[in-house]
């Protein structure tokens, strides 16, 4: 039997940054019946559903085959996906789900595993350990989340009583009421639920008449990343590795594994040539093949150019200096790259550098 957990993280909605004003909360807040649950179709045999309408949820997916149904991700609230899984079966006219695929196991992607509880969880073979850590994290995520619903309170207050748009305090009430439900499910106490379907490398995986293709992605977002390639409805899934218009970074602990990353991208290119949809970890990250294709180009060219540099005996600052970024790759030259006096592509340079034994 699983233990029931009451101390990791969750709720990874984004807060948004509101002064926490020094009048005591007392604004309404919405009951979880309240928080709409929404769904779109994504073709005929793909269903998306997401929490909340203002308040980032996350997205959970569901694909229906001749031999049961697939989900991938769930959240972070068991209560909230309850009610989603409620709607799918309402929408669906069917109830077998056989697998839970997560695309990582960060608290807002698998925490609500436990709603799925007969089907067969998923994730690459580095997800137990993190999943584990994530469950260890519960109590710091709890005081996180208290300061952010403290914060909506405030904001919510504040929005009642200087009567400004009524959408406004509505975005704050239903972040104060998601918060709620999260924090009410940490308290009670959550069920983890470990991936018991684990892989190392590339798998193939056929479920009926539908053929999953699962690509270990580490190296941008999380040590259990994958990439869910679905070819016959030509789709993406890409948990939170990719946000719209920004610029790719390579994370400095796995820089090693960049390579391998790079190979594993052109592997799905080619396998999908003509890829028609990505379909992110939120509901508010669109992410196009356009930026897919064009991300994957401006790394590879860069590659290929800070080698060259490496041959010629050109140093760092010296390359550095005589590149132009928004010359030299016009593709993703409006994307943001600098962020929080980070700049990506300088950092992205440097990473390179370093692989390629500077």
């Amino acid at each position: 039997m699983t233990k029931r957990v009451r101390s990791g993280r969750i709720l990874c909605i984004a807060v948004i940054a509101v002064p926490l004003l020094a009048f005591p909360p007392v604004a309404p807040t919405l009951g979880q019946d309240e928080i709409p649950i929404n769904s779109r179709r994504l073709s005929e045999r793909a269903l998306l559903t997401w929490a909340c309408d203002h308040f980032q949820g996350t997205n959970m997916i569901v694909l229906t085959t001749s031999e049961g149904l697939v989900v991938i991700d769930t959240g972070l609230s068991p209560t909230t996906v309850r009610r989603q899984r409620a709607m799918i079966e309402q929408e669906l006219g069917r109830n077998d789900f056989r697998y839970l695929i997560n695309t990582h196991v960060h608290n807002d992607h698998a925490f609500a595993n436990e709603v799925f509880p007969e089907a067969t969880v998923v994730g690459h073979e580095l997800s137990i350990a993190e999943m584990r850590r994530e469950v260890d994290l519960i109590p710091e995520l709890l005081e996180r989340l208290r300061s952010s619903q403290a914060s909506y309170l405030g904001w919510a207050e504040w929005a009642a009583g200087e009567g400004s748009a009524p959408e406004e305090e509505e975005q704050a009430r239903e972040g104060i009421a998601a918060f709620a439900v999260g924090i009410g499910d940490l308290e009670r106490g959550i069920e983890p639920r470990y991936p018991t379907l684990t892989f190392s490398g590339h798998e193939s995986f056929q479920v009926g008449d539908l053929q999953f293709l699962l690509y270990p992605f580490m190296g941008f977002h999380s040590d259990s990343d994958i990439l869910i390639l679905v070819p016959e409805e030509r789709m993406l899934f890409t948990g939170d590795v990719f946000a719209s218009g920004q610029l790719p970074w390579i994370r400095l602990n796995s820089a090693g594994s960049f390579l391998t990353l790079m190979d594993t991208w052109k592997a799905i290119l080619d396998a999908c040539p003509d890829l028609e949809m990505i379909v992110t970890g939120h509901s508010d990250i669109p992410f196009t093949v356009g930026e897919f294709r064009a991300s994957y180009g401006y790394l590879s060219q860069l590659w290929e150019a800070v080698c060259e540099a490496k041959e010629a005996d050109t140093g760092l600052e010296r390359f550095l200096i005589g590149s132009s970024f928004k010359e030299q790759y016009p593709e993703v030259a409006e994307y943001r790259y600098i962020y929080n006096d980070l700049n990506f592509h300088q950092h992205n340079v440097t990473m390179m550098w370093l692989l390629a034994g500077g």
